[in-house]
């Protein structure tokens, strides 16, 4: 039985993915726009960091993009590539235009979020610290000067200038900037990541917890507790609003043979064994492209999408060897009716009533309890 549960994680990442792929090419058309705004003089960095910046941007993106154009968008790596892929984008913006930017470290610890995994988000942390070390000691040497961290200012702007005459009293220069940016500058900014990535991991959390709870109660609204086949709720919904846009379907239909008769001298302990038993069987012949349902007491039903007639045909004779192969040590004798139909996915309640009418045809041709 198909319940998608893996399928749906995957489309999750997959999804996760791509957002971080536009965030990447977000980040760039932002670069961009401040560029111009630059060399338009509505802003007043040194022209040639601006370009620097844009161009690594450009280039770790274009890479990033080559690479995830060609990949599996749900494959475990692809998240890993682009969180780093961020965070390196990041670090060379970062350096060139230094304290602009300060923020943006943070941006690809909420991007983590999205992944809902604490080993993802203290990955991105433990690469985002390497980054605030090399941001922080680049940008001194080869960034937009910070003169907070050539002078090592501590104090309110008027311990630094006369204010009769306006005039400027630097006397102490950054001596050691291998040892105070570390601790006056990375540090800081360290602990307000962290503090960042406590937040991140509870709302991630949060946010898990409560997916699970969700994808828990659609579940039990969708399956039948007995079988764990999906119930009749779930098949009238598919048929409604799914299948009729499936351009080919399979349609079989199951009936229990003899179950009243069984609850009747054996008792209903011996019918539930007939039932899941026999739904164990069909359940073992679905995959991805079919979904099994118990829509009564004794019927089940598995559409199948896509396939030949004579994959259906196959099904059929492989589901009755295995009757036969589960009877040699059953309880009870197994039998069911089946029948099956074959059509487009836009005749589905034809295709329905004539699976329904073969299994009937079916069931009369056979002389076990009915």
């Amino acid at each position: 039985m198909n319940l998608n549960g893996g399928k749906d994680f995957n489309d999750m990442e997959a999804s996760a993915n791509r957002f971080n792929m536009k965030i990447q090419f977000i980040t760039l058309g932002a670069m961009a726009v401040i560029t111009i705004l630059n060399l338009l003089d509505i802003f007043i960095i040194d022209d040639t960091l601006m370009f620097i910046s844009l161009g690594l941007t450009i280039t770790c993106t274009l890479i990033t993009a080559m690479l995830f154009s060609f990949c599996d968008k749900s494959a475990k790596w692809v998240k890993y590539m682009l969180l780093t892929s961020i965070v390196i984008m990041l670090t060379a913006v970062g350096i060139a235009l230094t304290y602009h930017v300060v923020f943006i470290c943070v941006l690809p610890i909420i991007c983590s979020a999205q992944y809902r995994s604490r080993g993802v988000i203290y990955y991105v942390f433990a690469i985002s610290v390497v980054s605030i070390f090399v941001t922080v000691m680049a940008g001194y040497f080869f960034g937009l000067c910070d003169a907070n961290m050539l002078l090592l200012t501590t104090g309110t702007a008027e311990q630094y200038y006369d204010p009769a005459t306006g005039i400027p009293n630097f006397k102490i220069i950054n001596q050691s900037p291998w040892t105070t940016l570390p601790v006056y500058y990375a540090s800081p900014r360290i602990i307000i990541m962290f503090i960042f990535v406590i937040l991140i991991r509870h709302i991630s959390d949060v946010i898990s917890s409560n997916a699970v709870k969700e994808a828990t109660l659609r579940k039990l609204s969708e399956t039948d507790t007995m079988t764990q086949l999906y119930n009749k709720n779930k098949y009238v919904e598919m048929i409604e609003n799914y299948y009729p846009n499936v351009k080919k379907l399979g349609v079989i239909f199951w009936d229990v043979n003899g179950l009243k008769h069984i609850n009747d001298t054996m008792g209903h302990d011996y019918g539930d064994y007939l039932i899941s038993t026999i739904a164990a069987s069909i359940i073992k012949f679905a995959d991805d492209s079919s979904m099994t349902y118990r829509i009564g007491g004794d019927e089940f039903v598995m559409i199948a999408e896509n396939p030949t007639e004579e994959d259906i045909k196959e099904l059929i004779r492989l589901w009755k060897e295995e009757l036969e192969i589960k009877n040699m040590g059953a309880k009870i004798r197994l039998s069911a009716a089946v029948g099956y139909a074959y059509g487009n996915g836009e005749d589905i309640d034809e295709l329905i009533k004539r699976a329904d009418a073969d299994m009937y045809e079916n069931k009369k041709s056979m002389t076990f309890l009915r």
